[in-house]
């Protein structure tokens, strides 16, 4: 075998191992958001298709906006769902179970004969996203070891433009209903993955399942020192705070909670970042990229191609963000993505207005497209994959999934609101004026996070933890008023 072989009370395993490992526990949910960019995606040639004069199903402008933005409303069901399901199932189950309404979202779009079954459909599949958006980073982050955990969470960015660059090819070279069928293929492959892998390690630990959470940490992370030195610290932190369960107000264990400067500071910081997330086009440009690269061309480059060049810049920007966010630190890469992000969005509509005004050659109307891929480029390397790292990191393992899913209500409404108004937005001020405002809202949004967001890359999730709270003990021995938190929280997230 490769490496050097460690021995630990009666096992081996190569240093390799456990990097497999938890490769194959992320594939899974990598899977998922493969399948989330694809349901993305899926409109932008779902409703090119609709509208050829030979369609089967005819629809009217607005069904089109809300088979586009629906999934932003299903995301809330999803979402309000997601840490009750975390905290009471635990990751592995909240996994496979949001797969099933995802897979029946599919099969029902595959055989849609009318606008309503579309919505349908698009509604299953956005509740299974909802419940994932809270569940993937989390996941993610507890599956992972800190030097591999960067790379791992970026590739959530990964996952999302593969899933629209497959939807976009499928949905160009195969019939919509053929195409739906290969994209939904995604939820079944997720489902298998997730069930060959154990429940995290850190939920196991906060249920009092200490043997097994022994058994999960190791399977994942072998036996070297640094990984047994971070088992007993997550060992001693959830022993000293778990207590048998009273009962007391979910108000007031609430309102408790939300004092307590380990939740409601990271809580503003992921608002902020799924705000930027959405306000920066992430949903909108896949939803719409035909119609708007129409208008950014000029005619000057056919519409399905323009379209395949959006999604190959994004592709392959997303993979290099995955080695990208591993080696520089989280607020590097993002601020780096939003400085380019505003430059080339500003830059392309002050092309887009010169062009209209005649100050162009028609020879050269191509032009704004040159900073459209850069914005592209700009934004999948930094404000696509760091909101999501982020997510899975900052959040304390008592709150996380109630922190994941309030944070989440923000993506939601977000998503609904961005890509709903899109139509509108082209329509009354232009893709140029679109980018302006997206350009200043982006600006906005960062200078907000370049005051509020720390520094995570290389740290350990109770390390990141112990910053909030304002302490620099990092052994896992937990303060007596610490003690509680548990409590506060079966109360809030189970009843």
């Amino acid at each position: 075998m490769v490496g050097k072989m460690l021995e630990n009370d009666g096992y081996k395993c190569s240093k390799q191992v456990p990097f497999l490992r938890q490769l194959l526990a992320v594939s899974g949910v990598v899977m998922y958001m493969i399948g989330t960019g694809a349901n993305i995606a899926y409109p932008g040639v779902l409703l090119e298709q609709l509208r050829q004069p030979d369609s089967a199903l005819r629809l009217t402008p607005d069904h089109e906006s809300w088979i586009a933005s629906i999934l932003g409303l299903a995301l809330i069901s999803g979402i309000v769902v997601a840490p009750f399901s975390l905290q009471k199932l635990g990751r592995r189950l909240t996994n496979q179970l949001s797969s099933l309404p995802a897979l029946g979202g599919w099969a029902l779009l595959v055989t849609a004969k009318d606008p309503t079954v579309l919505l349908i459909s698009r509604s299953l599949q956005g509740f299974g996203m909802g419940i994932q958006a809270a569940a993937a980073p989390v996941s993610i982050a507890e599956y992972s070891a800190p030097k591999h955990r960067g790379a791992f969470l970026a590739t959530i960015a990964f996952s999302f433009a593969t899933g629209m660059l497959a939807a976009h090819v499928f949905g160009t070279i195969l019939y919509w209903r053929t195409a739906a069928l290969a994209c939904g293929s995604c939820y079944a492959i997720s489902l298998l993955l997730v069930s060959l892998t154990p429940e995290t390690p850190p939920y196991l630990a906060t249920k009092g399942k200490f043997e097994e959470c022994k058994k999960s940490f190791r399977w994942l992370r072998g036996f070297d020192d640094e990984s047994e030195k971070e088992l007993e610290v997550l060992l001693n932190s959830q022993k000293n705070t778990f207590v048998p369960r009273k009962k007391v107000s979910k108000l007031k264990a609430f309102l408790e909670i939300s004092k307590k400067p380990e939740f409601y500071k990271p809580t503003v910081i992921m608002m902020f970042m799924f705000v930027l997330f959405q306000i920066s086009g992430m949903t909108v440009v896949p939803s719409y990229t035909v119609p708007m690269m129409e208008e950014v061309t000029d005619g000057a480059i056919e519409s399905y191609t323009s379209m395949l060049m959006v999604d190959v810049v994004r592709f392959v920007t997303a993979v290099l963000s995955c080695m990208v966010v591993n080696k520089l630190n989280r607020r590097t890469v993002l601020f780096v993505g939003i400085i380019i992000s505003v430059l080339a969005l500003f830059t392309t509509s002050f092309l887009l207005y010169l062009r209209d005004f005649g100050y162009i050659a028609d020879d050269y109307k191509w032009i704004p497209v040159v900073p459209t891929l850069i914005y592209i480029f700009g934004k999948t390397l930094g404000i696509l994959p760091i909101p999501w790292a982020i997510a899975g990191e900052v959040f304390p393992l008592a709150y996380r999934s109630l922190g994941s899913g309030i944070s989440g209500m923000f993506l939601s409404l977000m998503f609904f609101v961005v890509v709903k108004t899109a139509p509108t937005s082209f329509r009354q001020i232009g893709v140029s004026g679109t980018f302006c405002v997206y350009g200043l809202c982006i600006a906005i949004c960062g200078a907000f996070l370049y005051y509020l967001l720390p520094e995570t890359k290389g740290k350990t999730l109770y390390e990141i933890e112990c910053h909030f709270k304002g302490i620099k003990d990092t052994t896992g021995e937990a303060e007596p008023h610490e003690k509680d938190k548990m409590l506060e929280l079966e109360n809030i997230e189970g009843g």
